[in-house]
């Protein structure tokens, strides 16, 4: 079929090519009487009026000539079935998406494959959702607006349903038609689920942990009787011993100063401060008091070194108490004397021991011109201080000691034993004197030299203190006095001569030294410093010495009481500060509690604190002396919380993403249903929807069986205007145009 008409212009002349490929000339010319409608007479009549063009439509090709009937189904057709189909159930993988992450509720997230992959998918969520969304009910809508057009709807209907091609495209349709409908509502509903789900699929599940609470049982160093008379029964095998409480002294002590002020020693250990360092006024109603969580110096602490404890589970927190004992001293003023000699010249004449026995007397160093008790110069290395104590103590049998009963009821009372008939109430009350001497130096010459005398009272205190541990980390929250551990606080340990001699003669030496004040006596001059003289150098006499008098007695006595029971506790059971404690919790011994520690290591019938000291001390050797374990333990049950990551999913978000994916399937299936009950051709939403029927649009007849798609495929090449198309008029007339007399729009020309 060939269909030709001139084509006029008023705009420049030009050249146009035919769908036949024919040229076709462009004439100017100016017609009064002919109407738009048809074909303008060729001519060159000039006047003021408009000029119309029109253009050739040559050939259209494959034209459907013939009638046909509607539907009729091909491979091609059936193809496009299958795409829809599977365009349809694409929502179906957030469904799926959603069921994972409700069956990864609460489980773990280690190693968890199934939770790594629905993560990486609900990444893609934002992303993914609304092109999905878009695609399946954007396209929807075209079918169901198809659908009802066939069976009779409203203008405004179709106009919404095709008009819903995105959220925004729905919204604005409801703007441009000026009313809001039940179907335009329904269809902002269902737009604004495209971005809401695609937030939901971002959102469903994320990452908790979820605290899980039980008890464990756990084994720390007692420090009770038990503890403390551990070096006495095993004195025969424990001389090594005070060679490793030496160096872990000497590794408390050099220390960084940070260690010293955490609540952890070098090993993970846990310290305990002075019950009396903290601030009394902070007291809770069960006699609690709080810990602050930074230290201004050592001193607050009651030991440099802490407490093991054996059994912490490493990846669970726990909340714990445990009973503490812990040494310390209160001094007076020192008392200055000259130094009765030269001390630190290696040579023991050096020092007139005759008068320093006058000077400090004592039960320890009670000779000190023998050449074994000389305090200064022992067969264990060189010291520059002393301790002693001038009362008498409780003595191993056989003993003529005098006032025996005096001294083994003060022992017995520091086990738990009260006797009255050796120990009265007012003496359980009177705390042992120690004597403390320091060399220090006067002349920078080194000749003159002096001694610092001081009196001290030993006490012993007995503290229950709550400690929270994060894993292995552990810090003391607060301490108080123990509520089971009620024994006096002025009888200790070194009521017991083996005890009180062998620490009087080892911690003097616990650290070497060549010369001037030990490393001890230089820290306690300050506790913030390092314990030794950092000078390269020549030192002089008045440097190497310090003189400790310049302490205030209470500053001195807390300082005292640092080192003295840190070396204390180092010396009792110096291998449980080693590290690496076994896990099996019997092997430290029988479950118990520190005040009566020493009863699990012995027979039924032969208790510690119903029997002398020296009625069970055998017993007691025999029971210990073969342990392998560590140190021997006392018994604790931490409350304890295990934290574990887990999947966790949002069941809100959960529930929108399902609605959502739910209704897009729903949504999808309908339109894809309706789609094969619609016979008529796809027309809405084209360019060439436009050409059904057009009288402007110069074209073969026929072809409305043809959808809009397969129109525009045959009618690819025609050129087409919105145009005037009653250009001679004076009310023009707009219409898609082609193969016409046409006119191009004017902004002040009237239009009907």
């Amino acid at each position: 079929m060939i269909m030709s008409a001139n084509k006029v212009s008023r705009w420049s002349p030009f050249r146009r090519h035919g769908l036949s490929g024919q040229t076709v000339e462009v004439e100017e010319r100016d017609d009064t009487t002919a109407n738009a409608s048809t074909t303008p007479a060729t001519g060159a009549n000039k006047k003021s009026k408009p000029k119309t063009w029109e253009t050739t439509v040559e050939r259209v090709e494959s034209w459907p000539e013939e009638a046909r009937p509607l539907k009729k189904h091909t491979w091609l057709s059936y193809l496009y079935g299958i795409g829809d189909l599977l365009l349809v159930l694409l929502p179906v993988y957030f469904i799926l998406l959603g069921s994972a992450a409700a069956s990864l509720h609460g489980k773990p997230t280690k190693d968890n494959g199934l939770g790594t992959k629905v993560e990486f998918a609900m990444d893609l969520g934002p992303t993914i959702f609304p092109i999905v969304f878009a695609a399946i009910c954007g396209r929807s809508m075209k079918m169901i607006a198809r659908f009802l057009a066939e069976k009779g709807a409203k203008i405004s209907t179709l106009e919404l349903l095709m008009a819903s091609q995105s959220v925004w495209g729905t919204f604005e349709s409801q703007l441009l038609m000026q009313r809001l409908t039940i179907v335009g509502a329904n269809l902002l509903f269902l737009w604004a689920l495209s971005p809401l789900g695609g937030q939901a699929s971002l959102r469903l599940m994320s990452r908790e942990h979820e605290a899980s609470y039980t008890s464990t049982k756990l084994r720390y160093l007692t420090t009770g009787p038990a503890g403390a008379m551990f070096p006495a029964a095993t004195s025969n095998f424990q001389r090594s011993k005070y060679a490793e409480a030496g160096a872990l002294y000497n590794a408390a002590l050099l220390a960084p100063l940070s260690v010293k002020l955490g609540p952890q020693d070098s090993w993970g250990n846990v310290k305990i401060p002075r019950l009396d360092a903290l601030n009394q006024s902070n007291v809770d109603a069960d006699g609690w008091l709080e810990v602050p969580s930074q230290m201004q110096v050592p001193e607050i602490y009651s030991s440099l070194v802490g407490v093991p404890i054996a059994g912490l589970p490493t990846n669970t927190s726990n909340k714990l108490t445990l009973e503490y004992n812990y040494l310390s001293v209160k001094c007076g003023p020192f008392d200055q004397q000259p130094y009765p000699g030269t001390h630190g010249t290696g040579d023991p004449g050096a020092t007139n021991y005759t008068r320093l026995d006058e000077m400090v007397p004592g039960q320890i160093w009670w000779n000190k011109s023998q050449p074994d008790l000389q305090p200064f110069d022992t067969l264990g290395g060189r010291a520059s201080f002393l301790i002693d104590t001038a009362r008498d103590l409780a003595r191993p049998p056989p003993t003529r000691q005098r006032d025996r009963d005096l001294y083994l009821g003060r022992l017995d009372g520091f086990i738990g034993h009260y006797n009255q008939s050796r120990l009265t109430q007012a003496e359980s009350k009177i705390p042992r004197e120690l004597t403390f001497a320091s060399v220090y130096g006067i002349s920078k010459d080194g000749t003159e030299q002096g001694l610092n005398i001081a009196k001290c009272d030993l006490f012993q205190h007995h503290v229950e203190a709550s400690i929270q541990c994060a894993g292995i980390k552990c810090a003391t929250s607060k301490v108080r006095n123990s509520t089971t551990d009620t024994r006096p606080t002025a009888l200790t340990a070194f009521e017991y001569f083996v005890i009180m001699e062998a620490f009087a003669k080892e911690f003097p030496t616990a650290i070497k030294f060549n010369e001037g004040s030990s490393p001890t006596e230089l820290f306690m001059a300050n506790t913030s410093t390092f314990p030794f003289i950092q000078k390269a150098g020549r030192l002089f006499a008045d440097e190497f010495y310090t003189n400790l008098s310049v302490l205030p007695p209470d500053l001195f006595s807390k300082r005292l009481s640092l080192v003295f029971n840190t070396y204390y506790q180092l010396s009792s059971q110096s291998s449980g500060y080693f590290g690496s404690l076994t896990g099996n919790l019997s092997a430290y011994g029988p479950d118990t509690l520190p005040v009566t520690d020493a009863n699990v290591y012995l027979p039924a019938n032969l208790s510690a604190t119903t029997h002398s000291i020296f009625d069970w001390i055998v017993k007691f050797q025999q029971t210990v002396t073969d342990s392998n374990s560590p140190f021997l333990g006392a018994t604790t049950t931490a409350n304890t919380t295990s934290t574990e990551e887990i999947f966790v999913c949002n069941f809100a978000w959960l529930t929108l993403l399902l609605t959502a994916s739910l209704i897009i399937l729903i949504t999808g299936g309908v339109a894809v249903i309706l789609k094969r009950k619609t016979l008529g051709p796809e027309m809405f939403g084209f360019v060439t929807s436009m050409t059904y029927e057009n009288p402007w649009l110069n074209i073969p007849q026929g072809g409305t069986m043809l959808d809009a798609m397969e129109r525009a495929r045959l009618l690819k090449d025609v050129e087409v205007h919105v145009a005037d198309v009653h250009g001679n008029d004076n009310v023009g007339h707009i219409a898609l145009a082609a193969g016409v007399p046409m006119r191009k729009l004017e902004r002040e020309r009237l239009y009907c």
